[in-house]
């Protein structure tokens, strides 16, 4: 089982620069695309908060669902447990991302969300947003096609990937998460870093600690992967060593 780490369930609302001028995600905020009447009248509703330090939760299953939250900066995962403790991760969020929405049509909250580096966030209430959704479709619109990306991902990495091996599954895993985050460096080379533990990844893909690392040594004995420590390193052309899931 993960080590449980001790949480800050304290939101921090804090007075900065980081707003939507100075925001470093113009371009993958919900607002981009929007006339500045429109943005503005989103920017005027947001909270920034921050910055949350590792372990710090944002919101807890249970807490009255009031807001959905946009990362500015850092990454997230959202948790919950089974009645006899066992824990489940559902997934993991980064710079631009939406987390809370999975609460929307509640009216609480059902995981966890917890800070897995240093992580702000802006807060954006939900009743507000709802009413300017009314009035800016393509809000909207946006905002249903992240539920929908959603519900995509789980589809094929939690519902899909339960059929498949451990190193497949992790491949499928890391396909999305390089699709989301990865980055290439000037020499061509491909690589994702991990802000959360291997330990976190197991418990997301239903694997057994053991199984992952078996299935990591494997992906890097076949020449596909370079497992470092929180660092994976794609060796080859990714879409030849992604293709290899469903092989």
């Amino acid at each position: 089982m993960a080590q449980q780490i001790k949480r800050n369930c304290s939101l921090h609302l804090v007075n900065t620069d980081r707003d939507c001028d100075t925001c470093p995600l113009p371009k993958k905020c919900i607002g981009d695309g929007l006339s500045k009447e429109q943005s503005d009248s989103i920017s005027s509703l947001i909270k920034s908060r921050g910055p949350f330090q590792a372990g710090e939760t944002i919101f807890r299953m249970e807490d009255p669902f009031k807001s959905i939250f946009a990362i500015q900066s850092g990454s997230v995962k959202i948790e919950s447990s089974l009645d006899d403790g066992t824990p489940l991760i559902h997934g993991f969020y980064f710079d631009g991302e939406l987390i809370g929405i999975e609460a929307i049509g509640d009216t609480r909250y059902q995981n966890d969300a917890v800070a897995l580096e240093n992580t702000w966030i802006c807060e954006l209430p939900f009743e507000q947003i709802e009413s300017l959704c009314i009035k800016i479709p393509k809000l909207q619109h946006e905002i249903l096609e992240l539920l929908g990306k959603r519900i995509r991902y789980t589809n094929s990495t939690i519902v899909r990937g339960r059929y498949l091996s451990a190193d497949k599954r992790f491949l499928l895993f890391l396909s999305d998460l390089y699709q989301r985050k990865g980055l290439v460096s000037t020499n061509g080379d491909r690589s994702v870093t991990l802000p959360m533990t291997k330990g976190d990844i197991a418990i997301h893909l239903g694997l057994r600690p053991e199984s992952l690392s078996r299935a990591l040594s494997k992906l890097q004995e076949e020449g596909l992967i370079r497992n470092r420590v929180r660092e994976i390193e794609i060796l080859g052309n990714d879409q030849e060593v992604f293709s290899c899931v469903w092989v």
